[in-house]
């Protein structure tokens, strides 16, 4: 698949800096919107949150630089040409490849990052096959036309694709060299696909609304599924849905000249037309954010200055528009959402509590392995590299965890009813498992990271085998008073945020699109770029559906939300383990007393049943003068 295609200059020109230039200038008019719109409602919660810390989720990541997750020189398929290439994960889980001629030539700078968000990751030519086939959908030919990364010189390939790039291919030497190089670069599609969602500032939360605004004017929209990936990424994503149709009709049928190689040709002028639209994305991306940073400091200042004035007129705003529409909405809960809502939580929490209690038992495993190995008679040093082997067993490249995180998938049985049910469309599950898989890794590694620091603070090497297996068990029971409460409040949100993401086009749909120009009579000009009513309904819709979700959640659930397991053994969770659903009629509790005081969306749930731990009952966490203690263990620690 070596060579380039031959585009022309018009083409060229279209498929890339045309239609970028046209998404940047729309995506700059409705981020700004949205912006003020995410700053304000950041700006009032920040004066009036508590004091109390925030969960471990809530929190920035905590990701070494410089660092090495895996690396090593094998056999690398990359534009249909087999080399050997030096292939680096590093710890903020950029993936770096390296020809050695380029490298002898040019230094150890030359290198090629792999993109690897949305990115598919298997380890054997059928699976790849039924990859290519998808992306290939369209394309007639024959049946039998081979890729080259499919001739692999080992019998242990991991292919790596990208729904718009040539496939790579990695010729590993052994089963266990190839489960490694799989679950690590699992773990880069993971944390490359979450990288908006998991920033959760009011810029990240502005600029999704903002695609999602401009993918409902074009006819695009789909808006219960993430947009996957960096902002780059995600423009680029969006040219490419764009430019499909004229790539398929236009382009692709005069640059096809052999029957025999159209899969092939189609995969790569895909590639090519990603490349070139990343390209001009990167460049006009660095002259927006520099110009949207000036406007950040701008209305800072300015709605900070008026916080006092425009927070109760948007309660105002907002208060009103919910009375107007209250009937309609209780219409719609009445008819839409509740009948469905009960099996829906259900089939939604099966997976996740499944995969929550596989994780406990897993981290609680490893915690008594430490302490089992404290309690040998063993010389100080080596318990500290035992220690640091068992804590890295909880790290990206391990089969185990992946168990664990392969878990919280929804069951193709359950798809298929949520799909036919809600009329969603399937490009949403994944998205949403990548997010819940980051979430819980991150609450997992900083757990992990925290029972170590803890066994250093007390300084625990220096003591009698005895004392050092008391020591143990206490950092034991504080880091896992800590990762209970974390799970709880995780696993809430879990459940929440995918079944909000399910039924949220319902509950639109039916209340229908007001009109909201009578409200503007009630914002002055000066405070119409900061309060506006289109906005606020909308998340009006969204707060109320939520509250109503986590009411019903207290209904369709155990009271104890299916407790983590203390012990050995986790009984997987299924839909009969869940009790029957409740059906009430307590509709005014859901909507009437909803108040619009625009909570967090990141925020942990306020009801007791859904979070029994509170985040001040804490002894310990990573506070911020910690949150680089992984760059002082002095080069060693577990690779989390």
């Amino acid at each position: 698949m070596g060579g380039r295609l031959s585009l022309t200059s018009k083409e060229h020109n279209y498929v890339s800096a045309e239609r970028v230039n046209d998404i940047l200038d729309n995506l700059t008019h409705h981020y700004k919107r949205h912006y003020c719109f995410h700053l304000l409602k950041h700006l009032r919660r920040k004066n009036t949150e508590s004091s109390e810390p925030r969960p471990l989720i809530q929190r920035a990541d905590v990701l070494p630089h410089g660092g090495i997750i895996t690396e090593g020189t094998l056999p690398q398929c990359m534009d249909g040409i087999w080399t050997y290439c030096h292939l680096q994960v590093c710890s903020n889980f950029a993936v770096e490849s390296r020809n050695s001629r380029e490298v002898f030539e040019g230094g150890w700078s030359c290198k090629t990052e792999l993109v690897l968000s949305g990115s598919h990751i298997c380890t054997s030519v059928p699976e790849h096959c039924a990859l290519v086939c998808e992306m290939c959908q369209h394309v007639t030919g024959k049946s039998d036309e081979r890729l080259a990364c499919w001739d692999c010189p080992t019998e242990f390939p991991v292919f790596i694709q990208h729904p718009y790039g040539n496939p790579v291919c990695l010729a590993t030497g052994s089963r266990e060299e190839q489960t490694r190089w799989a679950n690590v670069l699992r773990a880069a599609v993971r944390h490359q696909s979450s990288a908006l969602c998991r920033e959760d500032s009011p810029e990240s939360r502005a600029f999704l609304d903002a695609v999602l605004s401009m993918k409902k004017l074009r006819g695009r929209f789909q808006a219960e599924a993430y947009p996957i990936g960096c902002e780059e990424e995600v423009l680029a994503g969006m040219v490419m849905e764009e430019m499909r149709s004229y790539l398929k009709e236009t382009v692709f049928p005069r640059i096809c000249t052999y029957r025999s190689r159209r899969r092939k040709t189609w995969i790569k002028l895909l590639s090519e037309v990603y490349k070139a639209a990343r390209c001009h994305v990167n460049a006009a991306m660095a002259d927006l954010k520099e110009e949207l940073s000036l406007y950040h400091l701008s209305m800072k200042k300015r709605i900070s200055a008026g916080l006092h004035q425009v927070g109760p007129l948007q309660d105002h705003l907002a208060n009103a528009i919910t009375e107007d529409t209250y009937e309609q909405m209780l219409r719609c809960l009445q008819l839409a959402i509740i009948p469905r809502l009960p099996r829906t939580l259900q089939e939604v929490a099966a997976p996740v509590c499944d995969g929550f209690a596989s994780i406990w038992e897993y981290f609680m495993e490893t915690c008594d392995d430490v302490i089992d190995v404290a309690s040998a008679n063993t010389p100080e040093k080596d318990v500290k590299k035992e220690l640091l082997t068992l804590l890295d067993s909880l790290g990206p490249d391990k089969s185990r965890m992946w168990e664990c995180l392969d878990r919280l998938e929804l069951s193709l049985e359950a798809r298929e009813w949520l799909q036919d049910t809600w009329r969603v469309r399937g490009e949403i599950w994944r998205p949403l498992l990548l997010r819940a898989q980051d979430a819980l890794y991150k609450v997992v590694n900083m757990c992990a990271q925290m029972f170590w620091r803890q066994v250093l603070r007390y300084q625990c090497f220096s003591s009698e085998p005895a004392h050092l297996t008391a020591a143990l068990c206490r950092v034991r029971d504080k880091v896992v008073k800590n990762l209970e409460s974390e799970l709880l409040v995780l696993r809430s949100e879990s459940i929440l945020e995918a079944t909000l993401r399910i039924t949220l086009p319902a509950f639109e749909q039916g209340v229908n699109k007001q009109d909201l120009s009578r409200y503007d009579a009630m914002v002055s000009s000066e405070e119409s770029l900061v309060i506006q009513p289109d906005l606020i309904f909308n998340s009006t819709l969204r707060e109320i559906l939520s509250s109503y979700i986590q009411s019903e959640m207290k209904y369709s659930l155990p009271q104890t939300f299916i407790p983590l397991p203390v012990c050995g053994s986790s009984p997987r969770s299924s839909i009969s383990d869940l009790s029957e659903p409740v059906y009430h009629e307590e509709l005014a509790h859901g909507v009437c007393q909803h108040t619009p005081g625009y909570m967090s969306e990141g925020s942990s749930l306020d009801s007791e049943t859904l979070c029994p731990s509170s985040v001040s009952d804490r002894e310990d966490t990573l506070d911020n003068s910690e949150k680089h203690v992984l760059a002082s263990w002095s080069g060693i620690g577990p690779m989390l």
